[in-house]
Order: C-alpha cells, then sequence, then structure tokens
C-alpha cells in the first residue's frame, strides 16, 4: 500500500497542477444558509457572508456578525473547505467585513493543493427616503495558490488579488434588488502562460411576501460557463427554528437546509445533491454581539 501510494502522490501533484486556473477560487457556496437556498443569496445576505455574495448586504447586518462554516465539497475526503468570517459597524450606514477562505486537496497525508483566500470589504448606503435606499459594497480580495511538491521538485506558488463590487437597492422593506461582480480587474495566476481566475456577474430580486418569509431568483454568469439558475425559499416555523429549500442548475442541484439556535448563536445544516457525485453537506455557526 505505501508503494502504491508514493507512485500515485506524485501522479496526482501533475494532474492536479495540470488543470485549469478557472477551477480553482470559484464560486463554491461557503454560507450553509446560502446552500439551502439553492445558492441565491445575492440579495438575502444577512451575515457577515455577504463578504462573498455581495458586500453591499454588509449593511443590513446587525451589531457584530462572525461566523465559521466547513464542508466537504460532493463529500470527497480528499477536499475540505474552511471559512472564517466577521463583520461590524463603524457608523452609521457603514459596515465592513474580513474574511478567510481555504480550500485544499490532500492525499496519503500530503498536501497537494491549496487556496487561501483573504478578504476585506466594505458597505456603505449611498442613499436613502422613506420608501427606498440604495446600498453599495466592495472589497478586496488576496488570492495565494499553491501546489504540493515532490521528493524532487517544488511545483511552486503565486499570490494575486481581485477587486469585488455590489450594489442593493430595498423597495419598501419587500423588494429586493442586488448585483455583484465578481473580480473587476480580471486577476490571473501564471508565469509564462497566465491564466485568469473566475469572474462572474450575479443578479437576483428577493420578495418578502409577509414577515419570516423569504423567497429569491438569481441569475449567474460565470466567464466561458453557461449561465447558472438560483432560486429558494426561506421562512420562519418557531422562534428557533428556520428551514429553507431551493434549486440550482449547472449543475442541477436539489438543495435544504434548516437553522436551530438561541440568540446570539445559531447552527445551520444545509445539504445540496449532485446529479453524477454524492451530495455536500454543510455546516456552519453564527454568532450576532
Amino acid at each position: 500500500m505505501r508503494v502504491i501510494r508514493l507512485f500515485l502522490w506524485p501522479v496526482l501533484v501533475f494532474l492536479i497542477a495540470g488543470m485549469s486556473i478557472a477551477y480553482v477560487f470559484d464560486s463554491v457556496d461557503v454560507s450553509s444558509k446560502a446552500r439551502g437556498m439553492g445558492g441565491a443569496w445575492v440579495a438575502s445576505a444577512d451575515d457577515a457572508t455577504a463578504i462573498f455574495y455581495n458586500p453591499a448586504c454588509l449593511v443590513g447586518v446587525s451589531g457584530r456578525s462572525v461566523c465559521a462554516s466547513y464542508l466537504r465539497p460532493n463529500s470527497q475526503d480528499f477536499e475540505s473547505l474552511t471559512f472564517l468570517a466577521a463583520s461590524m459597524p463603524v457608523r452609521p450606514s457603514h459596515n465592513v467585513a474580513v474574511s478567510y477562505r481555504s480550500f485544499g486537496v490532500e492525499y496519503g497525508g500530503q498536501d497537494l493543493m491549496g487556496e487561501s483566500t483573504f478578504s476585506v470589504a466594505h458597505g456603505m448606503v449611498l442613499m436613502k427616503d422613506i420608501h427606498s435606499s440604495l446600498h453599495v459594497g466592495y472589497g478586496l480580495n488576496i488570492y495565494s495558490l499553491n501546489f504540493g511538491s515532490t521528493a524532487t521538485m517544488d511545483l511552486g506558488s503565486q499570490t494575486t488579488f481581485g477587486i469585488d463590487v455590489g450594489l442593493l437597492g430595498i423597495l419598501r422593506d419587500r423588494t429586493v434588488l442586488g448585483f455583484f461582480l465578481k473580480n473587476v480587474n480580471e486577476p490571473s495566476l501564471g508565469k509564462v502562460d497566465r491564466e485568469p481566475l473566475p469572474q462572474w456577474l450575479t443578479a437576483g430580486v428577493a420578495y418578502k411576501p409577509y414577515y419570516g418569509v423569504v423567497t429569491e431568483l438569481d441569475i449567474r454568469s460565470v466567464r466561458g460557463e453557461d449561465v447558472e439558475i438560483h432560486m429558494g425559499m426561506q421562512f420562519n416555523v418557531t422562534e428557533f427554528l428556520d428551514m429553507r429549500f431551493g434549486f440550482q442548475t449547472e449543475p442541477n442541484s436539489l438543495t435544504g437546509g434548516f437553522t436551530v439556535g438561541v440568540t446570539p448563536v445559531d447552527l445551520d445544516y444545509s445539504y445540496s445533491s449532485h446529479t453524477v457525485l454524492p451530495g455536500t453537506h454543510h455546516v456552519s455557526l453564527r454568532a450576532v454581539f
């Protein structure tokens, strides 16, 4: 078994190193609540994870928010994603947030590839009247990609940065329009052949027909890929329980989840199916102070 691992490990390293950069730093959901809503979150993000989905939503986060999230995409033992975020108001109608996202691939106890993203963001109210408001947000991401190494070769690492911009329009506290553009500066990685990092535009509308119920429909366009549709619903069952479900395309996936907790701490769980691979279990802890 040890001989097989010694043979397979460098092979896997070279396979991963040869993949297109388009497969790294992608749009995998970092929020369990967002996953339960089918990824439809650009207009509904209500905690520190808004730094990933739409920094303009940060203004609506009450108090100081901290989030910790963990998942293994498609239940694969060799992959894991961890996300930590915190936000706080700095003055009326201005919120800031920081986050750290780590994605890794390992085999036989050896790290084959690691992604690290450190982000800072600011959201503020641009205008507000009795019936509507307009929020704007922006963020800076520092991306670091590190490939594994063999006994004779170090496959190296690269660092770059990306800029995000988001808008949020609220009408009569019931209808919310969200827009988010990821990596507007078109960052890329590579020393010889520069490969662009994923860039996407998300536009969505959320509607709150009555208290405790939120529905949302998002359309996401990722550069070089088919347009995705994300939709979901969240509803309050009791003071201590929220339920949510959703659907997304590319790939087609049914999602669902719930939140249980007692203020100020909440536990989120969600599950998303996959047409070919196993489903994904996603757990998050959140607190607002």
